[in-house]
């Protein structure tokens, strides 16, 4: 019996040996082990570690994911005096686990400090710069790209040489007026806009006309060859019909004339028209006599 307990208390001990001295680092963090609140190791790579009890040894845990921040908004100057009101978004991770614990320690207090980063930068980088390369209707003069690749360069030099921390991406989130420049920022946006409306409406007056003048100098043209055309198809008719005329008057001068005058007697006995002429005149010779001039 004695010796059954003994075996037990070994087994018990063993295990909460175990459980006290041993510890799981995951793929998303580092881990700090400290002693007596003195860090003595880094681990970096995921797995079951050891380490002396926890009233030797503690471990402290730090995600080394993509963290994002959003600063708290600022009002700065330009470099032309006007204000602005500007929000960043960070995205950033712990690149040095060591120097982070020793330096910051909390994940809370280093996006304040990187916060006040973002600030300080944005109000040294921005005095470089005018209104218009903020916000322009011109998007070849705005300098927000600029803006943002020198705040993150600095920052990123900075936090990496005093925090542990890399900052990956940053951009503007938000950038606002006060109050007391907004009225004239849209005024001058209103105006950039009616002085380029006024130039598109007076290209596309200026378009409109090159067209109409075109339009009517190509009428002109197909009008005029039409009437070429047609002149020179009734000239070719008119030609035919004087060469029918003259064969069928060259083989039977009598039916070529008998016809005509009956064209003519058609034209000219008919509607309510009066027509007073002497029966000897040539009109009316067969009318007078079947055989026309042969009486």
């Amino acid at each position: 019996m004695k010796k059954t307990v003994i075996i037990f208390l070994i087994l018990s001990s063993l295990i909460c040996a175990f459980f006290l001295c041993t510890f799981t680092v995951s793929e998303k963090e580092y881990a700090i082990v400290t002693r007596f609140g003195k860090p003595v190791r880094m681990i970096i790579h995921s797995g079951l570690k050891w380490k002396w009890p926890g009233f030797f040894e503690t471990v402290n845990r730090i995600d080394r994911r993509i963290q994002v921040v959003v600063t708290q908004p600022i009002q700065l100057l330009l470099g032309d005096q006007n204000p602005i009101i500007l929000t960043c978004y960070v995205c950033w991770r712990v690149c040095d686990p060591s120097l982070f614990f020793q330096s910051v320690g909390f994940f809370e207090a280093a996006q304040q400090k990187l916060g006040d980063m973002i600030n300080s930068q944005l109000g040294s980088v921005l005095g470089d710069y005018h209104l218009d390369q903020v916000i322009n209707t011109e998007p070849e003069q705005v300098k927000l790209d600029e803006i943002e690749r020198r705040i993150l360069e600095n920052s990123n030099r900075n936090a990496k040489g005093k925090y542990g921390l890399e900052v990956l991406q940053l951009g503007i989130r938000r950038l606002n007026y006060p109050s007391i420049v907004a009225k004239a920022v849209f005024n001058r946006m209103q105006s950039e806009r009616e002085k380029e409306a006024k130039k598109y409406r007076a290209e596309g007056t200026e378009e409109a006309s090159r067209i109409e003048a075109q339009t009517d100098k190509e009428v002109s043209e197909i009008l005029a060859r039409a009437y070429q055309e047609s002149e020179q198809i009734k000239g070719e008719g008119d030609r035919e019909a004087i060469r029918i005329y003259g064969e069928a008057y060259s083989q039977d001068h009598g039916f070529f004339e008998f016809s005509k005058s009956l064209e003519l007697y058609k034209k000219i006995l008919q509607g309510n028209s009066t027509l007073v002429l002497s029966t000897d005149t040539d009109l009316f010779l067969y009318l007078t006599s079947p055989q026309g001039k042969e009486k």
